[in-house]
This record gives structure tokens, C-alpha cells and sequence, in this order.
């Protein structure tokens, strides 16, 4: 059985189902015996008045209710902890983690991580001076010993700084993400910077027995170390965001059928030590159990796989074969999700899941036993005995609850779904599944409320993306633009170059065949992922997590829309499965769904943070009745339409529906915009930038620009100044001293810096 928290368990109770939230209330009974949910100070059967989470201010860890029963309030964001800030029952501290400064680690610019999983800006160096010159996140000069020219500062990699989780500068004034941590361990806790560890041998209630006996500690600062890389079951693309880790109890088997599976919640048998893939699938486990058959433990989402390793050695490296530790390929290697593969007449997705190496014996009918149950709609079929989607599949809630994940191929037509079937496949995802749509399979989206509401939306019905369906798409081929605004825009781009998809190195482009032009835009916090802006604009990839509308923390599913087709394979339907398959080598463009694939079945978080110290501005706040405009916390909204012949913006005032001459468009420098989506005034829409973590659009209080709460006044040091005066980022001036003779401030060509003038 699977381990869930018992806030989960508690949370199912009361919801009468899967909980996608932490927090809940205890429920009490009524007169007749029936579970009802107790408000506060509500009696219960007998009269006792029971208490709520709320109502005694507790936002962790379980509490009495007065009523000689318990309530559990939630548990804390690592690194925090329940009690940790010194209030019981309130999330706070660090986990035992000491937050390392830009002086402890001798850094005077750049991003440096903590140490605790969280960032510190050590400022930027005064021209010429760059970081990293000076040695790592050192200021300097870079000077070339053979008089070819400047040195370039090499950066280092998280393998090189010895961390696991959290972000860590890279020593040239960029930032490396180095992975999260698996629940109870945080980063720092152990008293490690920026490795997984726990603050005691008995945090979170677990004790120091099995595995955690054979850790050792090493003289010099070194750590027993493990390092691999995880790859897709055919053993040849490398896997990103793949948690790795070392069990100290036994994993439990998944629970079938849908489930609400949030970031850690699907980790079972006690995780030890832990470390998440590289874009290039690398991982470094620190501070491994020492000795012989360890355990090892890859998972993603569903996936996972368990392996053991012979022996490891203590206070050195132990490095796996290259190749050993892939996703399995059928059942009796390990998990694979549960699909359901409802086959279309252009596109093959079925061969997409072979591709990536699943054996051929997990393709079975629904009757069958395989991991990859094969529908029929109008594509390819396994035999005779292949059923009907609307038969077996859409007909009925609890169909659709047996599956992990649905993959609805291009039907090449559109055939459009009725409204029920369409709200039992949003009930699906509402309750943790997993949707797959590309091209016309949009039937599930476009006109299906809360996701869509067809091409003639009202500003209530935006609530996923500009649905504009059937546009025209010149040729056969285009240029995508990969967006790389998040953090897993980027660790896609990153693959993509390694594993030789893109159009060239570096380039956040892709080439797209046989592409479609069905939506306009993303509204926020749907995430697009690739792109077009010609010869026209259009989203190719997008996601967004569900139910659609509610907090991250109370969202469970996910559903990804692909506007391109895999290959061009019209006239699969009733064609034999493998038939319709080729057998080369997988393509550019079969990489990117393999992605994809991967991506939507891992655990659900957001996709990009949204400020939570910004107040949204409506649409009446910004005296706008028309068009897209942002609300300046980092999201889109709608202000609506004009009628006819009034145009957004026609009178001249920007956002105002109006007659008149042609609407003269803003730009974000015009409108006092440096971050977000905004509106250009005329029913268009500005990207006016992204903010560098950890600030957010809105965080210091000031809509449409970036922050991070309260102004922090930087210092001499944050700007490397040792002399003169330096404005302090918050209104404030400081007097950074003066130099002392001969030298006078700026004499060597650079400010703020003590030199002899020449």
C-alpha cells in the first residue's frame, strides 16, 4: 500500500475523495452519524465544541480538538519546519540550516545559494571588472598569461561545488539549480550547505536505524559519494528531474487509479539521501550509506524503477555503469503509468511510447494486462478485440479513473465531443489525471468550460488560452521559439541541445513539421512552451495544471496541448499495431514529445512562482474596458471587448473603447512596465520581461516591477566599492570611506575602487 501523509488521508475523508491540499478540517458527525465537517466552535453529536486549525491559529502538525480526537493542520515547505520559528504549531526556522553570506563564502558577485535552498545576490562588479575574473564569484580583470586575448571565467557545475539541492552560484555571475530535496530531508538540514540532510537522527520523527548506520563521516570536508545517469527506458536519452535516492525502509507499490500525486508525496521507503537529474540526467548522491547491495531508487512521477548497488566504498566516489540505470521497459523491471492510448488517424503516438522503449508485451486491449492500454477511435488498432474510446473509455467517471494518464492522438477531423464526455475528462484531471491532446484533439479543450469556451470567448470563459481554432498555417514547416522564462522552459532547452533536438546549440529553437495553428496566447498561469512568430503567431506547446482557477497547493492534474502532429501519418485507421510504426532512429520532433510524456507524468507543482507579497490590479484599477492586459503580479487578464465600430484604444486613450483615428500602441517603457504581461492599449499584449529569482513580478509591493518584499539597503561590499559614495538600492546614499595616500578613488580608471591615477 502506498504511504501517503496522514494530512492526505485525513484531507480524502473529508472532501469525500483525493485532497490536493495540506491543511484540513477535522470532520465530526451529526445527528444521524453522517461524516459532516465541523466550522469553528461548531458542537459536535455530543455537544463538545470542536476546535478547527484555524481557529487555534495553527498552520502544521496535528493539534487536539477539544474533543479527545486529533486534527492535523499541514505540514511545512522544507526548509522550514512545524515549530521550527519557536510557535508551536506555526511553520518557521530553517531546519537546522546556518544561511551562509556572500562574506562567508568570500563572494563579491554573482548569485551565490545559502546553503539552506534558497538564494543571495552578491552584487555586480564595476566595469571593466567581471565576476568570476577574480576567482570564483571574484571580481577582476581578466588578463591572458599568452596575450591571445581575455580568459573566459569557466563556470562550475553542481558536481564541482559538492551540492545537491537548492541554487548555487556558478563562480561567473550565473546561478546553477542543483535539485530539491525528498520530504523529511531538507537542504542544509543535516548542517551541510546546499546537501540534503536531516537537522537531527530524529526529524520528522525518524530514527537513526538501518541504512543510517552505515553513514560515515569523512575527514577533510569529502563525503561518500554516488554518482550516475538516468535515462529513458530505451537506455538512450538522458532523463531531467528524475529523483534519485537511497530508501532506509522498504517502497511501497502505487495505489492504482487516479491520485492527487503532489511533489513528494508519491516518495516512499524513507528516502535517506537524495539528488534530482541534471538536464544531461547526471546526479551526485552525497553521504551514502557505505557497504554492500544499497539500495537505489529512480522515480518520476509514476515511473520508478529500483536497483541495487554491489558495494560502496567509504569517503570516495563510487560511479555506475553508463547505461545500468534506466526507466523500466516492462512491469517485471519496475512502474510504468498507467495509459490510456486512444489512437487517431495522423498521428502515432503509440509510436512515440515504443520509441522511448517500451516493450511491445504493455501493448494490450483494455482486457488486457499491459501498462499501455490501446483504444480505438480512428487510428491504429491491436486486433479484432480493440474497443471503441466511447465505449470504453469516456462513457463513465470511473473508466477514466482506472488511468494515470489519457493520450488522445489527432483524429485528423474535427470531431467535436458532447459536453458530458467533455466534463467527465475535466473531472478526470480534476482529481489528479493526466491529459495529452495534440492537434485536432483540441474537441477536449477549446469549447469545454472551465478550459476553453470556443473561438467566441467571453472575457468570463479565457480561462487556459486565446482558443482561435482551424487559422491558417503557411507551409509545412516553422520555426518554434522554446519559452524559457521558468525553470523547467530551461532544463527543457538545455535537453533538447543535449540530446542533438534543436536546431543548434544554444539557440532555444527547434525546427516543426507538419504544424497547426489553433490558439493565440496562453492566459496566465497556463505555461506555453514553444512558440511561433512566423510567418504567423501561434503556441504549439502548452500546460496547465488543474483544477484550473484554485490555488497551486489544492491542484492535482495536468493537461498538455500540442499543436503539431509526431509525424505525418494519415491512413492509420484500423492498421495493426506495430504496423503503422517506423523503426529509425527517433526524430527531433519525437524527442520533444518524449519530453513531454515525461514531463506530464511527473508529480504536480507550478510551473512558475507567482509573487505572494503583490496586490493584483484589475482591469478598473488601470481604467482599461478592453483588451489583455496584466495585473501586474505576473498574469494576464482580460478587460473585454468593443462593439462594433468602437475599437480597444480607437479614441485614443489606450485600453478605452473608441472611434476615431488608429490606436497608438505602448510599450512597457511607455507604461511604467518592466515585468509581466501588459496591455498595449490598442487589444494587444506586451511581454515586458522576467524577473531573476527569487524576485517576482509585483514582490516589492509595486505592480509591474520586479522585487522581493521589503527594500534591503545593499552595502559597500555588495557593489565592491572601497571608496566614495554609492546610491544603497532603497533611496540611501553610503559613504564607502576614502583611500588613503597615494591613492585616490577611481584614480585606476574604475569607481569606486582605490588606484594610483595615472
Amino acid at each position: 500500500m502506498r504511504s501517503w501523509p496522514l494530512s492526505m488521508v485525513l484531507g480524502a475523508i473529508a472532501l469525500g475523495g483525493c485532497t490536493c491540499s495540506d491543511q484540513t478540517v477535522h470532520p465530526g458527525t451529526d445527528a444521524n452519524g453522517s461524516i459532516v465537517s465541523a466550522d469553528a466552535g461548531a458542537p459536535d453529536a455530543n455537544g463538545c465544541g470542536l476546535r478547527t486549525c484555524q481557529n487555534v491559529s495553527a498552520t502544521c502538525g496535528p493539534v487536539g480538538d477539544g474533543c479527545g480526537d486529533i486534527i492535523h493542520c499541514g505540514t511545512c515547505e522544507p526548509p522550514q519546519t512545524c515549530g521550527g520559528g519557536g510557535t508551536v504549531s506555526q511553520c518557521g526556522g530553517n531546519s537546522g540550516c546556518t544561511p551562509q553570506s556572500c562574506a562567508d563564502q568570500n563572494a563579491d558577485c554573482g548569485p551565490v545559494g545559502d546553503g539552506c535552498g534558497d538564494l543571495v545576490q552578491c552584487g555586480s562588479c564595476p566595469t571593466p571588472q567581471e565576476c568570476g575574473a577574480g576567482g570564483r564569484s571574484k571580481c577582476g580583470i581578466r588578463v591572458s598569461t599568452d596575450g591571445g586575448g581575455p580568459i573566459a571565467c569557466t563556470p562550475r557545475t553542481c558536481q564541482l561545488a559538492h551540492a545537491d539541492c537548492g541554487p548555487v552560484g556558478d563562480g561567473c555571475g550565473g546561478l546553477l539549480q542543483c535539485g530539491t530535496c525528498v520530504p523529511p530531508l531538507a537542504c542544509g538540514g543535516g548542517g551541510t550547505p546546499s546537501v540534503c540532510g536531516m537537522t537531527s537522527t530524529t526529524d520528522a520523527g525518524v530514527q537513526c536505524t538501518n541504512l543510517c548506520l552505515q553513514q560515515v563521516a569523512c575527514s577533510g570536508g569529502g563525503s561518500t559519494t554516488v554518482t550516475g545517469t538516468v535515462y529513458a527506458p530505451n537506455g538512450q536519452q538522458p532523463l531531467p528531474n528524475v529523483v534519485v535516492y537511497v530508501p532506509n525502509a522498504t517502497v511501497e507499490p502505487f495505489t492504482p487509479g487516479v491520485a492527487c500525486d503532489k511533489c513528494g508525496a508519491t516518495v516512499s521507503g524513507a528516502p535517506l539521501v537524495s539528488a534530482t537529474t541534471a538536464p544531461d540526467g547526471t546526479f551526485t548522491l552525497l553521504n551514502v550509506p557505505v557497504g554492500g547491495n544499497i539500495p537505489l531508487v529512480i522515480q518520476l512521477g509514476r515511473w520508478r524503477r529500483e536497483f541495487t548497488i554491489p558495494n560502496v566504498a567509504e569517503c570516495t566516489n563510487t560511479a555506475l555503469q553508463a547505461g545500468v540505470l534506466r526507466m523500466p521497459r516492462n512491469q517485471s523491471e519496475g512502474n510504468i503509468p498507467l495509459m490510456a492510448m486512444v489512437t487517431g488517424d495522423v498521428d502515432t503516438l503509440e509510436c512515440v511510447l515504443r520509441k522511448i522503449g517500451i516493450d511491445d508485451i504493455e501493448f494490450t486491449n483494455p482486457s488486457g494486462s499491459g501498462r499501455i492500454r490501446v483504444i480505438h477511435e480512428n487510428g491504429a488498432i491491436l486486433d479484432n478485440n480493440t474497443p471503441e474510446a466511447n465505449d470504453v473509455l469516456w462513457g463513465t467517471n470511473s473508466t477514466l479513473d482506472s488511468y494515470d494518464v489519457v493520450l488522445f492522438a489527432c483524429e485528423g477531423a474535427q470531431n467535436d465531443k458532447a459536453s458530458a464526455a467533455q466534463q467527465r475528462v475535466i473531472a478526470y484531471a480534476n482529481r489528479g489525471g493526466r491529459v495529452f491532446a495534440t492537434h485536432y484533439s483540441y474537441v477536449w479543450l477549446y469549447n469545454a468550460e472551465p478550459w476553453g469556451c470556443g473561438n467566441q470567448c467571453t472575457t468570463a470563459g479565457r480561462t487556459t488560452a486565446e482558443w482561435h481554432i482551424n487559422q491558417d498555417h503557411p507551409g509545412d514547416s516553422v520555426t518554434g521559439i522554446l519559452d524559457t522564462s521558468f525553470p523547467r522552459g530551461q532544463i527543457f532547452s538545455q535537453w533538447l541541445d543535449v540530446v542533438g533536438a534543436s536546431t543548434a546549440p544554444g539557440s532555444g529553437r527547434i525546427t516543426i513539421n507538419d504544424w497547426r495553428r489553433n490558439n493565440d496566447a496562453v492566459i496566465a498561469p497556463t505555461q506555453r512552451w514553444v512558440y511561433t512568430t512566423n510567418p504567423e503567431v501561434s503556441v504549439q506547446h502548452l500546460t496547465f495544471n488543474t483544477p484550473v482557477g484554485t490555488p497551486p497547493e489544492e491542484q492535482c492534474g495536468r493537461v498538455l496541448f500540442s499543436d503539431f502532429h509526431v509525424a505525418d501519418s494519415s491512413g492509420t485507421d484500423g492498421v495493426s499495431f506495430p504496423d503503422e510504426c517506423g523503426n529509425g532512429a527517433m526524430t527531433a520532433q519525437e524527442k520533444v514529445l518524449e519530453f513531454m510524456i515525461f514531463d506530464l507524468t511527473s508529480c504536480i507543482a507550478p510551473d512558475k512562482p507567482v509573487s505572494t507579497n503583490c496586490t493584483a490590479q484589475t482591469c478598473q484599477d488601470q481604467g482599461f474596458n478592453c483588451g489583455p492586459a496584466g495585473d501586474g503580479c505576473g498574469l494576464q487578464i482580460d478587460c473585454g471587448s468593443c462593439t462594433a465600430p468602437a475599437t480597444c484604444g480607437g479614441g485614443g486613450v489606450p485600453g478605452v473603447c473608441g472611434n476615431g483615428g488608429p490606436c497608438v500602441v505602448s510599450t512597457c517603457e511607455q507604461i511604467g512596465v518592466r515585468c509581466g504581461p501588459a496591455g498595449d492599449g490598442c487589444g494587444g499584449l506586451l511581454g515586458c520581461g522576467e524577473c531573476v529569482a527569487p524576485q517576482t513580478c509585483g514582490g516589492g509591493g509595486v505592480p509591474g516591477v520586479c522585487g522581493n518584499g521589503p527594500c534591503t539597503p545593499n552595502s559597500c561590499a555588495t557593489f565592491a566599492a572601497d571608496c566614495g559614495q554609492v546610491g544603497d538600492g532603497c533611496g540611501g546614499v553610503l559613504d564607502c570611506s576614502e583611500c588613503p595616500p597615494p591613492y585616490v578613488c577611481g584614480g585606476n580608471g574604475i569607481p569606486n575602487i582605490c588606484g594610483v591615477a595615472g
